[in-house]
């Protein structure tokens, strides 16, 4: 398994191909790709400016050739105009074409003579280029270059009827004594005196021999040809009059003969082989200079063979250059490669110096490199100072997170338990209320009881006054009927004073009030204390807390005033109760004391009737107001208990919410410990480095 692993991960390994190798090999890539391109480009370039300077070289030899063709036609037509006005000529032509007298055999012998051995001496001078050159005396031939040997009749021929017309002619034509083609220069003579004309000199030019001698070339092949197209010299002698250009390749011809001066293409018919021609169109003729492509293949073979050796000494010339660059280049890396190395291999080694400097040399590209590696490296030292310090500040910021969320966690199981309390606090409270409540519910009802008999009683009261008048009245006359009434009245008085005595009763129920008051107050203060130990969760609470403690005061408050009123009512009739008793005493013991002592007696019980009907009134009254009072507390607990009723809902929600915080609270517990061991880790790792 083992081996397997290591043959995989042999395979895995690259080449290592050092960064010299890359540039040289990218450098000679480049040079040889470019120097074979711009090479053959070029040699191109070149083989095209040789092509086009041999093209113009056919142009330039086309002028010259034409020009030396014309001017040699020039000469060969002075020289035939010249004859044919000499005097001599004129004479001779003259005598024997037009004399009046008939001259003899002798004489005639003697003018062919003469004329013969002048055009003879003339075709000597030329070189022999005269296919024939003659005289005629009207259509007859009179002399000839040639010793007279070609003298025929003309008058068949075109350049004799030309010269009867114009004086003059000049074209080609095959000559009827060799059949060569020849080029004819022809002019009248004519009688100076009448203008009559007498006869023609003819210069037939040998073409084939023009063409050696005028228009011959030892490297290029050069044709004459008419305005026609028709070849009258070339090398070829056969196409001599037989070829046709315009008939072969009319766009040519037509390029040619609308161009004048220049150069074509062409493609030989017989050797199917691409060539070029120079032509130049001159007065009389076309010349044509041609050279076929293939001459061109040793001085394109020479350019190409020049570009190669070029190519091979600049390559080795730049190889020189690459190699010797390449190690100034290479060195300062290798350098800075070295310093780079020597920092991984200390941060490697646990001990990072990130004091360490690349030598920088020379300000080149490598110099910047280094120049900028040691800009990273002082950012980096600059980074490693700020986290080594910033890590001991973040230890310290951990350890003291760590402490306030177990702190806070301890506030918040305190929170919690006092949001406990004082829930118990408001239930408790809420209990308190209620019982308040149904005691003053209680108290209303026997004050309303005890208004209605306290009313009902001052009605009484009235009733009894009105009676103690009457008895006062009727006690002298009536004395027995006094009797039984007073006694009558009597029981009713004490009757009524036993339903006064309910008000005792009221006093019993003021002193509950006092004490649930007493009682609600010691709430409002343990639920102010569990308020305060909440802070900012038990403000709403305190609120409440307070007014219950405000309640409590003002019903406090309410029960003194209600005990100080029952009790001046209950002293009011237990003092009525007690003179009633003494006046039913002292009304029967003193029945027969007589009239005199009844309406003293009436007089002082009716001082105490009016004094108890007061007091009556005066406790009916204030049994309403304590009513009010009654309602107005029992308003002011409804309102402290819906208060309650949120505090409580209140209380639960922060409860909820302080489970969910300590919840929280532990994750960020959790995360705060784990960021510790992170500062910790980051701690070690920056102890890795030398920075300073």
């Amino acid at each position: 398994m083992s081996s397997k692993n290591n043959g995989t991960n042999s395979q895995k390994k690259k080449i290592k191909i050092s960064i010299t190798t890359k540039i040289l090999v990218m450098t000679l890539v480049i040079l040889i790709a470019s120097m074979v391109t711009t090479t053959i480009l070029i040699t191109n370039k070149a083989s095209n400016q040789l092509i086009k300077q041999g093209k113009d070289n056919l142009v330039n030899l086309s002028v010259s050739k034409g020009a030396t063709l014309e001017t040699y036609i020039d000469a060969q037509k002075q020289l035939t105009h010249a004859i044919a006005a000499n005097s001599e000529v004129v004479k001779l032509a003259s005598n024997y074409g037009t004399a009046t007298e008939p001259v003899t055999d002798a004489e005639y012998l003697e003018g062919q003579t003469i004329l013969a051995d002048y055009l003879a001496q003339l075709q000597e001078d030329s070189g022999n280029v005269y296919e024939n050159f003659f005289i005629t005396v009207g259509s007859t031939g009179f002399a000839d270059c040639l010793g007279n040997a070609t003298l025929h009749d003309v008058s068949e021929e075109g350049f004799y009827s030309e010269c009867m017309s114009k004086g003059y002619f000049f074209g080609t034509n095959v000559s009827p004594v060799t059949g060569n083609p020849v080029y004819v220069i022809a002019y009248a003579v004519v009688d100076p005196a009448t203008g009559n004309y007498i006869g023609t000199v003819n210069n037939s030019i040998d073409l084939a021999s023009m063409t050696k001698t005028v228009v011959a070339d030892d490297y290029f092949d050069v044709k004459i040809l008419t305005h026609e197209g028709v070849v009258i010299a070339s090398p070829d002698v056969e196409s001599i009059l037989t070829t046709d250009m315009n008939e072969l390749d009319p766009d040519s011809w037509n390029y040619i003969t609308s161009t004048g001066i220049g150069y074509v293409d062409y493609v030989d018919p017989s050797t199917n082989e691409l060539g070029y021609i120079g032509f130049d169109l001159t007065d009389n003729f076309v010349v044509e200079v041609s050279q076929p492509d293939s001459e061109f293949d040793d001085e394109r073979a020479a350019v190409t063979t020049t570009a190669l050796i070029i190519l091979v000494i600049a390559l080795i010339i730049s190889v020189i250059i690459v190699i010797l660059v390449t190690f100034s280049i290479i060195k300062p890396l290798k350098e800075t490669n070295k310093t780079i190395n020597e920092i991984i291999d200390s941060i490697n080694s646990g001990n990072g110096d990130l004091t360490n400097r690349i030598n920088i040399k020379g300000n080149d590209e490598s110099a910047e490199i280094g120049d900028s590696i040691n800009k990273f490296v002082s950012v980096l030292q600059n980074v490693m100072s700020m986290l080594g310090s910033n890590s001991e500040r973040l230890n310290k910021i951990s350890e003291s997170v760590g402490s306030s969320i177990t702190h806070t966690n301890d506030e918040i199981d305190d929170v919690s338990a006092t949001m406990e309390e004082m829930s118990a606090s408001s239930e408790e409270i809420s209990a308190s209320l209620q019982q308040v409540v149904t005691r003053i519910n209680d108290i209303s009802s026997m004050v309303n009881d005890v208004q209605a008999k306290a009313t009902d009683q001052a009605d009484k009261t009235e009733n009894i006054l009105k009676k103690v008048e009457d008895l006062r009245s009727n006690a002298i006359a009536q004395r027995d009927e006094a009797d039984i009434d007073a006694n009558r009245l009597i029981n009713q008085l004490q009757e009524s004073m036993k339903t006064a005595k309910e008000v005792e009763k009221i006093a019993d129920l003021t002193d509950e009030i006092l004490s649930i008051a007493s009682q609600t107050n010691l709430l409002a203060l343990n639920a102010s204390i569990e308020a305060a130990r909440a802070g900012d969760a038990g403000k709403g609470f305190a609120v409440v807390a307070d007014e219950i403690r405000q309640l409590a005061d003002n019903s406090k408050e309410t029960a003194s005033g209600i005990q100080e009123i029952s009790n001046g009512v209950i002293a009011s009739v237990d003092d009525l109760s007690d003179k009633a008793n003494s006046l039913a005493n002292a009304f029967i013991e003193s029945n027969a004391s007589g009239r005199e002592g009844v309406e003293s007696m009436t007089g002082a019980y009716q001082e105490d009737v009016e004094s108890v009907a007061n007091a009556m009134v005066h406790f009916a009254n204030d049994s309403q107001e304590i009513n009010e009072l009654m309602a107005s507390i029992k308003e002011t607990i409804d309102n402290i208990n819906t208060a309650l009723e949120e505090t409580v809902k209140g209380i639960t929600n922060v409860s909820n919410a302080t489970v969910e915080v300590a919840g929280n609270l532990k994750h960020i517990s959790g995360e705060a410990s784990e960021n510790l061991d992170i500062s910790n880790e980051l701690k070690d790792e920056v102890n890795k480095f030398k920075y300073e």
